[in-house]
């Protein structure tokens, strides 16, 4: 979640991925037999010859784990323990680039495998995904670090460069870096008083795993290690700790371990007509609200949001509804981290007044503070994000000139409307599609429904390519999500080019978050509401492709607060929470914390948010907006005369 001077945009990214690092490490290593390489004769690195002293450490590891006989194929069991709970892990690997895994912790049963032709995992939710882009990518690169194949003569089409030695507490280490042919390099550390493989880091976008590895024992002739714990760097809740207790080695594999399960059929009851549900929604604050009942108790207002990894119950409401929590982790926000933890429920129904709508059970939810966050911002309570385990069950059409979200079942849709087909790719759980900036610019952005921004570019990006030197006028702002605040600056730029499709002075966020959904290295930003109501969007998850259809709002000029003060609500007061420095509200003299009392002659409260927005997004420059506010006990009379400020 991430606040910018408009209204606050929902980000959540990051939960399900984490809690997915339980299901992609802490395995022991397969080393291959072949032999090593020949300083003279390894690959190359980049930008030349592999450092002798790098294939030296790799020699001196192959030595110490005996890796003498063939080794093809490994399978093992063990108990893994994470997030505050225990469970079992089971895994199979073969050379030379298969792999696959059933992890059971707490309520989650997570599965995933690599045939070397088409990778898939089952998310928390249970559902199957057959990854792409990226995550097709990592994948395949730890299929082929589980087969040890940098060991090869040729390091498996791989690079090795030496890093430099390193001393800690516990010891001292040669460092390397090892590059698959595809997804990010890892470091390794050996030990150089055993020569045995000490730790292993991977940095994956803004997240950096770190695994260290003990307890050798002989497996046959060869040492492997029984004991890995791995952890998030700065994320300590997200520790994950692994035991093998058995441990076979060139062991028959049934090949159908690695292949593609056929999906399941999801729990969906549709409460109208089988394959399809209408069901209006309001758009309040840019954002997409949603009536829903938990365990059959009346219905409460949700946020719709494709950048939510899974749904979530805000923890004061899942409390009032006698909801037991289980289990902690640190999840991600679009400022950076915080506390999560996760419950089970029995029923999640969405539904209209007229009785259409889907009923999902057995669903399994995060639980974290949202509400305190959101509803300041959107003066209305938030019970929760309807996040990708709910809509991923479904083809999910926005319509927001009509305002009605319809789900389609994704086994029975055929798109017949007049839209524009992209291709859509996952990061994790949050679609992924190209654009262009300033008509040269490329890059993959996360499409949020749960942003009301036009697009939120990540810092990394922006610093890339310079998007923050020569752009006139900058605003800068402060912004907030859910683990903290940031600085980020508004401009208008040349050009935004989605598909076909595109638009001349868009205002643009550019982030200045350093950690968090929206510093993001991998990607280049997330396209919010304020390109998305353009249009009606159609999600097809199971297919991969978005729908682009134009919509009444299509060629409209991006707008931006003439105001350029943000007023947020607690209980009966409503307050300037954000006042813009240079804007018309500091020049009138209103400052952050000062009661508002009424805006042109009328209560406050009579207004709704959207009243606000529209007042000072379109009211005619030059117009003056009458302000009684309250300071110190006091209240007076001031004008803000609206002007554009970008």
């Amino acid at each position: 979640m991430m606040l910018d001077p408009r209204r606050p945009h929902c980000a959540m990214f990051g939960m399900a991925a984490i809690l997915l690092c339980a299901n992609t490490f802490a395995r022991p290593a397969l080393a291959d037999s072949r032999p090593a390489p020949a300083p003279a004769t390894s690959a190359a690195a980049a930008g030349g010859t592999v450092d002798p002293r790098a294939v030296r450490a790799l020699e001196r590891y192959r030595a110490a784990i005996h890796a003498e006989e063939p080794l093809k194929s490994m399978h093992t069991k063990g108990s893994i323990s994470a997030f505050g709970f225990t469970g079992t892990i089971e895994t199979w690997s073969e050379q030379p680039d298969r792999s696959a895994s059933v992890t059971l912790l707490g309520p989650f049963t997570l599965k995933s495998g690599n045939d070397g032709a088409v990778a898939w995992r089952t998310d928390p939710s249970g559902k199957l995904m057959v990854l792409d882009g990226r995550d097709l990518d990592r994948a395949r690169a730890s299929a082929w670090f589980e087969n040890d194949r940098y060991l090869e003569r040729d390091h498996g089409g791989g690079t090795i460069r030496w890093i430099g030695a390193e001393k800690d507490s516990a010891g001292s280490y040669e460092v390397i870096e090892v590059a698959a042919p595809m997804g990010s390099p890892r470091r390794l550390w050996f030990d150089t008083r055993t020569g045995l493989l000490a730790r292993e880091q991977v940095k994956e976008d803004q997240q950096t795993l770190e695994t260290s590895s003990s307890d050798w024992r002989k497996v046959g002739s060869r040492l492997m290690p029984f004991r890995q714990h791995s952890v998030v760097v700065g994320m300590p809740a997200n520790a994950i700790s692994f035991v093998a207790e058995s441990v076979e080695v060139n062991v028959p594999v049934d090949r159908s371990r690695f292949a593609k399960p056929e999906a399941t059929a999801g729990a969906v009851h549709w409460l109208k007509k089988d394959g399809t549900a209408r069901l209006p929604f309001e758009y309040l604050g840019r954002h997409v609200w949603l009536r829903a009942s938990i365990n059959g108790a009346p219905p409460a207002d949700f946020l719709f949001d494709t950048g939510a990894s899974i749904t979530v119950l805000d923890s004061a409401y899942a409390a009032k509804m006698g909801i037991a929590t289980e289990g902690h982790m640190e999840a991600m926000g679009a400022g950076s981290s915080g506390g999560a933890s996760f419950a089970k429920i029995k029923t999640l129904r969405v539904a209209s007044e007229d009785g259409d709508g889907v009923e999902l059970a057995d669903q399994k939810v995060g639980v974290l503070s949202v509400n305190t966050l959101l509803e300041p911002y959107f003066w209305r309570s938030c019970a929760g994000v309807l996040g990708y385990s709910f809509i991923s069950q479904f083809v999910d059409q926005v319509d927001f000139d009509h305002r009605v979200l319809t789900l389609h079942d994704p086994k029975a849709f055929e798109y017949h409307g007049k839209g524009t087909r992209l291709p859509m790719t996952l990061a994790g759980t949050v679609p992924v599609v190209k654009m262009t900036l300033d008509h040269s610019i490329e890059g993959e952005y996360r499409l949020d429904v749960g942003s009301n921004s036009t697009v939120d570019v990540h810092g990394p990006f922006v610093r890339k390519h310079q998007l923050d030197h020569d752009r006139g006028t900058m605003i800068e702002a402060t912004g907030a999500g859910f683990g903290g605040e940031f600085t980020n600056h508004l401009v208008r730029l040349k050009r935004i080019d989605l598909g076909p499709f595109g638009w001349d002075d868009p205002v643009v966020s550019l982030s200045g978050a350093t950690s968090g959904a929206l510093a993001s290295e991998d990607y280049a930003g997330n396209v919010g509401n304020q390109i998305l109501e353009r249009f009606t969007c159609t999600f097809d998850y199971d297919h991969h492709a978005v729908y682009l259809e134009p919509g009444e709002k299509y060629g409209r000029r991006d707008r931006f607060s003439r105001a350029g003060v943000l007023l947020v609500r607690f209980a009966d007061a409503v307050k300037a929470g954000q006042v813009l420095a240079g804007s018309p509200a500091a020049k009138a003299g209103i400052r952050v914390g000062d009661r508002v009392v009424a805006i042109d002659g009328k209560p406050v409260l009579s207004y709704t948010i959207d009243d606000l927005d529209k007042l000072f997004e379109e009211g005619d420059e030059g117009r003056k907006v009458q302000f009684r506010i309250e300071r110190g006990g006091k209240e007076k009379d001031v004008a803000v005369k609206l002007r554009d400020m970008i």
